[in-house]
């Protein structure tokens, strides 16, 4: 029963020492030290080195002896020992754990000890808590670094360090940290404060947590503590309040600090079901509106950070909203104060008047617009320019990716036209003009249109599919030199025969979303496109002289 038992604790995790191998110990040496047979004098530093690294130093004591604990790690060789700045003539094979006596023998006149300088550690009130030399070797020589600890009492917290002349602190306000010995005796002093407790609420309980993000609970007078509030499902955090008047360097941000107060307080933080909010743009290509914090949804009350950026060609406006109050509607960057109800903000911008000599180009609303098809349309200024270059852009609304008419040169100001062919029947589109000067291209405001509802047959809808939608996913354009080889396939071969037309039918009725799969994933579109698409490709070109009599 008792190996069972054993066996048991040990699987469970319960005997963990068993489980894997012990960590490394000190391997620890005494000794006496001499030189030609003759005592060394006391204080001299003796040092040890694993792999020619310094790893351990002591002093020599009155009976000419030495003790310490060399740390090392596993795969450790050589443990060598200088005494006096002199090697030794002895060294030793590092063990974890392993006490050994070993006596060191020097051949040289080994250096003076250097003097060495008391070490006191007081508290500041003594009350206050516990001051102490970590290393434990007082007296050290000038340039030793030593180990300090603070340990604060109930009811009071760490401050910091002091010394009465001139010294240096690892990091004189850490409770645990380092102090380099001066050339002189010298008094630490480690101060404490009365420390005030610190509570920390959430309005309702339910809503979030109130966090001490230090985790002390308890503070001295003038302290700076960091809290964070953190809403849960559903909830947004509204601000934070105290029962006792304190100076928070935010009351409206999540995470923040304050003051702590010479007694003790409770902060609370406050949350309240949280609304949806909707970032908008007017016109959508004007510019980004950005909902800062990027939550999404905020508590009546909450103060939300916004920000609106103008791209090319356009200037920021003002800010408008279904509701709440803006902390400026002209700024670009600024607040917002979520109301009880879900919202839309809108950022609006306006087109900016190019300088003089520059190049135009506006968007202008689709006409002719039937169910398969739409004419798009623009006006352009070619400037000082003797010559530039002028495209539409379109997708459907749902794509993820434009595709392109070609870029058409244009000498003299004028509009342009494009007829957008293969369209889909009730389904909405967006576009915007391009023109290209020199190396720079500017584009107009994005405009959209919706196809109207088919009157023909159901084939129509899905060959729309084929020049919008399975061509933006696997090309990115529906003007690929691919896809002119693949849809005269189509009109030429599959749609002259009824078995044709039916698989053509069946294709589109199933491709849409396979389509819409791979759009957004640009490793499976270039899958599709190398070991897909242009295998077909490549075989309906090569039967051209056959299929195309």
């Amino acid at each position: 029963m008792g190996l069972l038992l054993a066996l048991c604790l040990i699987a469970g995790g319960v005997m963990p020492g068993y489980a894997s191998a012990p960590p490394d110990v000190p391997h620890y040496f005494s000794g006496s030290v001499s030189f030609n047979a003759d005592p060394v004098e006391e204080g001299t530093l003796v040092k040890a080195f694993v792999d020619d690294i310094e790893a351990a130093w002591t002093t020599v004591d009155d009976q000419s002896r030495y003790s310490l604990g060399v740390p090392g790690t596993a795969g450790a060789a050589e443990v060598t020992f200088e005494v006096g700045g002199v090697p030794a003539n002895e060294t030793a094979t590092w063990q974890s754990g392993k006490v050994q006596e070993l006596n060191l023998t020097i051949d040289e006149t080994p250096e003076p000890p250097l003097p060495r300088y008391a070490l006191t550690m007081t508290e500041d009130p003594a009350v206050g808590g516990n001051a102490t030399d970590e290393t434990g070797k007082s007296p050290y020589a000038a340039g030793i670094e030593v180990n300090i600890k603070a340990i604060a009492n109930p009811g009071y917290s760490f401050v910091g360090w002091t010394a009465n002349t001139t010294a240096t602190f690892g990091n004189a306000t850490a409770a645990e940290t380092t102090f380099t010995m001066p050339a002189q005796a010298v008094t630490v002093t480690a101060h404490f404060e009365a420390a005030y407790n610190l509570s920390m609420a959430a309005d309702p309980v339910g809503g979030g947590d109130a966090l001490d993000v230090d985790g002390k609970g308890a503070y001295a007078a003038g302290t700076t503590v960091r809290i964070k509030a953190q809403p849960k499902a559903g909830y947004g955090f509204i601000n934070w309040t105290a029962d006792a008047p304190v100076t928070f360097h935010d009351a409206t941000a999540e995470e923040t600090a304050f003051t702590m107060p010479d007694h003790a307080v409770t902060v609370t933080a406050h949350f309240g079901v949280a609304y949806n909010l909707t970032m908008a743009v007017d016109p959508v290509g004007g510019g980004n509106a950005t909902d800062v914090g990027a939550k999404g949804a905020y508590a009546a009350g909450a103060r939300v950070r916004i920000k609106a950026v103008a791209n090319p060609g356009y200037g920021f406006g003002n800010w408008t909203a279904t509701a709440g109050e803006f902390g400026s509607v002209t700024a670009a960057e600024t607040t917002f104060t979520m109301p009880d109800q879900a919202v839309t903000v809108t950022a609006h911008f306006e087109q900016v008047s190019p300088p003089p000599g520059v190049p135009t180009v506006t968007t202008q609303a689709a006409t002719a617009i039937t169910s398969y098809s739409g004419t798009v349309n623009m006006s352009y200024t070619v400037g000082n320019f003797s010559s530039v270059e002028v495209r539409f852009a379109c997708k459907r609304l749902t794509d993820p990716a434009w595709f392109y008419s070609v870029w058409v040169p244009r000498t003299a100001d004028g509009t342009y036209t494009e007829v957008l062919t293969d369209l889909v029947s009730q389904t909405e589109y967006e576009f915007k003009a391009q023109l290209k000067y020199n190396s720079t291209v500017i584009e107009g405001a994005v405009y959209q249109f919706t196809t109207a509802t088919g009157t023909s047959t159901s084939l129509n809808d899905l060959l729309g599919y084929f020049g919008c939608f399975i061509a933006t996913a696997a090309y990115g354009t529906p003007t690929a030199k691919q896809i002119d080889v693949l849809r005269e396939f189509r009109d030429v071969v599959l749609l002259k025969s009824t078995v044709g037309s039916q698989f053509v039918v069946l294709y589109y009725q199933l491709s849409p979303p396979v389509a819409d799969f791979i759009a957004g994933n640009e490793f499976l579109r270039t899958l599709v496109r190398e070991l897909l698409v242009d295998p077909i490709v490549w075989i309906v070109e090569a039967t051209g002289d056959i299929w195309r009599k």
